[in-house]
């Protein structure tokens, strides 16, 4: 089995890579993450040309929350054509028979709607029409809906992360008062998860476009979050909630219309693990 991962440079690229290339009968392709240059998308497909991939594991995306002119341009570029084009070039191989891409909790309301809040959530929900376009029954395409994923050695600038910075260099951080919900899965889980997609799609278990959810179930908020940390933690954690106001678009609620792969759970234990990666340092 030949996979390809595109965007092995970034935190759930690189673990999938780690993840997979540990397995035997695999063979993995690391392939690069976004870029602006537009030679960005023709090398990625010269590669999938090359290599000739089974199943493509696309990483790789513009997360820009803005909605400029130049916002817009590269959210469309990375999140919709690029992955068309990497579809249109894999489709050539007639052993190609997966694409598993990643969308966002952004793209729904609490109750499971439609309901973007940001141009880029727009993107992720557009793009799950052109995957139902280059599917069919000899071609599995699977956007799976992750919510807030956390692990060691994660360099993005999310909530976990500036608390976990903040801890490390006993700074204090200022927060919103910390009501938003958040579902974390850890990236162990959520490798498995990508490799039971692979497999279901290996199987013909999967047939054309399927979108999954990737949920503990399981949702915390800031607030409450900082208090486990607080009375979990080995050294002081300084955190002022209340001192920002909230975002324009923030996404206080986590879904509750959960619809995960079949077959799969988070095994990870989130208090645990989080008190392992803190006071790791």
């Amino acid at each position: 089995m030949r996979i390809a991962i595109i965007g092995s440079n970034g935190f759930i690229g690189s673990n999938l890579f780690n993840y997979f290339y540990k397995k035997k009968n695999i063979k993995i392709k690391k392939m690069p993450s976004y870029s602006k240059n537009m030679n960005w998308i023709n090398s990625v497909c010269k590669k999938i040309s090359l290599f000739s991939p089974n199943i493509i594991i696309n990483c790789s995306a513009s997360q820009n929350l803005l909605d400029s002119k130049k916002a817009i341009k590269s959210l469309i570029d990375s999140n919709i054509y690029a992955q068309c084009c990497f579809l249109s070039e894999a489709k050539k191989n007639k052993n190609f028979i997966g694409y598993i891409t990643f969308g966002s909790k952004w793209e729904y309301d609490q109750e499971g709607e439609y309901s973007p809040n940001s141009f880029y959530a727009v993107t992720k929900f557009s793009m799950d029409f052109f995957l139902k376009y280059f599917s069919n029954s000899n071609l599995a395409a699977v956007s799976l809906k992750i919510f807030d994923t956390y692990g060691e050695n994660d360099r993005r600038k999310k909530i976990y992360n500036l608390l976990l910075n903040s801890y490390k260099k006993k700074k204090l951080l200022k927060l919103t008062p910390g009501k938003q919900e958040l579902d974390y899965v850890n990236i162990k889980d959520l490798c498995e998860a990508v490799n039971l997609t692979c497999k279901y799609i290996i199987s013909k278990r999967i047939i054309g476009f399927k979108k999954y959810t990737i949920s503990s179930k399981k949702p915390i908020t800031i607030k409450k979050f900082i208090k486990i940390l607080k009375k979990e933690l080995k050294n002081k954690l300084n955190v002022k909630l209340g001192a920002i106001k909230y975002r324009n678009n923030e996404s206080m609620k986590s879904l509750k219309k959960i619809f995960n792969i079949p077959g799969w759970k988070p095994k990870v234990n989130f208090v645990s693990e989080t008190k392992k990666i803190f006071d790791k340092y």
